[in-house]
């Protein structure tokens, strides 16, 4: 008897209608579109991104900067975010249907609210702001100018970040059940399945790790390559790489929805509805994080350990864990679905066999770490605190230490391992030598990634150790940032006559600690510049403070270890 024909005949009725779930009634036509060209998208919601789920849609704005960006419905700004890292340029307006809207990434803003957070910024002396006007300041009504498309923040391209987020308790809802209409007539694409087996027995097809099977096929019919049945013994997990592509765009976004079936019934179900910003983290038990960590794929798992509380879970049946008996057929059917309903899946079928007696999973000694408690460790040269938040499951802690390159002040740690994700802070402490005590001010615990490049997690000087708060595990040692940070102007000189252009560029940068400030003044007055770290630019455009004649130009640039920077030029205009 041919199993796959098992698998068809279960799941026939599947095949006629898609799965329903439950899901709150938003309301469809209140919001327009943000832009005024038609929808097409390079970011998905709930998306998987490096440490989090994505919080909206990311509009292509066809490549550049300055696209008019418009008000989806009345109501009135309620926030007006300046920074140079995250969203950047972003407006968020509240609406009287109990929504918020939240335009990212922005180059600039409307003349009102342009001029308005402006004067915030002078009054405040201080690029990086966070403004809260009062209800009413600044109403808008549906489809009024807001801003301009850009690229300003974390952003890597030209786009716009859009959210549509519950007003009262800030949780962003994937905006495409408002009816936002986005052209998608195309299905997710499977690119593989992963099986992992569960128990300290736990095997399958005969063997104690993962399993990828090879998959043919598209849409509704992947199968896979070879035999269509897998043997296991013990319980099995289940994990999928996909991907989706809208109709008229090659970016290779997220899904919206798997659902895992054992015979006709649903043993998992994951929606991306919405999630709230507290519990985006929990991203890194979702997917399987050893891989990503080696490979950047991202499987998505069924697995749910004991820490792991993300709301996007609809459905889990024994913690996403099918255990499997002896001698039964399982038919498993995953299926998966893009936030138009385009729906994709794969079928095969799972043949339980009898436990081998005497297999079983070498058990690595060491102190358990519990994701229930605070755990301590202590060396001479080492100690650890990290509560049990930080953990999704319990660990067997791994640790071990190699001396110092002669870069660094202290030996290299290897704290447990990379490839295990922390939730959450913990307390990190690292002894350096007598020698290095009078560069207390100037010490910084670093971690260090595969090719040794280390990245400054900050740090203070206490009895000896340097301090610092950790959120992964893996390579750390403590280095000093004796160096100033780097100031180059970019278009001035002293004496230069700049009547010929608009602005003031200079690129600043730091080898180590990162910049923590800076500041520029003209004759005196403190000015607001723009700053982009990731082109390390800083950016003055003239405005009423720049004289007639010669002005006198200074800029002074601090790092996080206390090094500083200073620029001076006078300037003509």
């Amino acid at each position: 008897m041919k199993s796959n024909h098992i698998c068809l005949n279960i799941f026939i009725s599947l095949l006629i209608s898609t799965v329903s779930y439950a899901q709150q009634n938003y309301p469809k036509g209140e919001f327009i579109s943000p832009v005024e060209f038609p929808l097409l998208l390079s970011g998905t919601f709930a998306e998987l991104r490096s440490n989090h789920f994505h919080s909206g849609i990311d509009i292509r704005t066809q490549g550049v900067e300055g696209k008019k960006i418009l008000a989806c419905a009345d109501g009135y700004v309620s926030r007006i975010r300046i920074s140079p890292f995250g969203f950047g340029k972003t407006v968020y307006i509240t609406h009287p249907n109990g929504y918020s809207t939240v335009y990212a990434h922005l180059s600039g803003f409307n003349p009102e609210i342009a001029a308005w957070s402006k004067a915030e910024q002078y009054r405040m002396e201080q690029f990086d702001v966070d403004l809260f006007p009062q209800a009413g300041l600044i109403s808008v009504k549906q489809g009024d100018l807001i801003g301009y498309s850009g690229n300003s923040g974390s952003s890597q391209g030209p786009h716009l970040h859009f959210e549509i987020r519950d007003s009262k308790t800030e949780r962003p809802v994937n905006p495409l059940l408002f009816g936002l209409a986005v052209k998608d007539f195309t299905r997710p694409t499977i690119n593989g399945i992963r099986l992992y087996p569960e128990g300290d027995n736990a095997l399958i097809n005969g063997k104690s790790i993962p399993f990828n099977p090879g998959i043919a096929g598209w849409g509704l019919s992947y199968r896979l390559s070879k035999s269509d049945t897998i043997e296991v013994s013990g319980g099995v997990s289940f994990g999928i790489n996909a991907h989706d592509l809208l109709s008229g765009s090659n970016n290779k976004n997220g899904i919206n929805r798997i659902t895992v079936f054992n015979g006709s019934e649903i043993f998992f179900e994951w929606n991306a509805e919405s999630f709230s910003f507290s519990e985006t983290r929990y991203i890194n038990s979702f997917i399987d994080y050893a891989t990503y960590t080696s490979s950047r794929e991202r499987y998505m798992r069924t697995k749910v350990e004991p820490n792991n509380k993300l709301s996007l879970y609809k459905k889990v049946t024994e913690y996403g864990i099918l255990n499997v008996r002896a001698d039964i057929i399982y038919p498993v059917r995953i299926e998966i679905a893009d936030g138009s309903g385009n729906a994709s899946a794969i079928n095969f079928v799972i043949r339980g066999k009898a436990a081998q007696n005497g297999v079983i999973k070498p058990k690595i000694e060491g102190q358990v770490f519990s994701y229930k408690r605070l755990n301590r460790f202590v060396t001479p040269h080492l100690k650890i605190s990290m509560p049990g938040s930080c953990l999704y499951d319990s660990i067997v802690f791994e640790y071990n230490s190699t001396a110092s390159d002669g870069k660094s002040c202290a030996p290299v740690h290897m704290i447990h391992n990379a490839e295990t994700p922390v939730h959450d802070y913990y307390d990190l402490s690292i002894r350096v030598d007598q020698a290095y005590h009078k560069l207390a001010g100037k010490l910084l615990v670093v971690s260090l990634n595969s090719k040794d490049k280390p990245s400054s997690l900050g740090g203070n000087f206490q009895n000896g150790f340097v301090n610092a708060r950790a959120r992964e595990f893996g390579r750390f040692t403590v280095m000093a940032d004796t160096l100033a940070p780097v100031i180059k102007p970019l278009n001035i000189t002293n004496n230069k006559n700049i009547s010929a252009q608009q602005s003031i560029r200079i690129s600043i940068s730091d080898n180590l600690s990162g910049i923590k400030s800076y500041r520029g003044t003209l004759n005196g007055k403190w000015i607001l510049m723009d700053y982009d770290p990731k082109n390390k630019l800083l950016e003055y455009h003239f405005d009423e403070l720049l004289n007639q004649g010669v002005n006198r130009f200074s800029l002074e640039v601090a790092d996080d270890a206390g090094n500083k920077s200073s620029y001076n030029a006078l300037l003509t205009y």
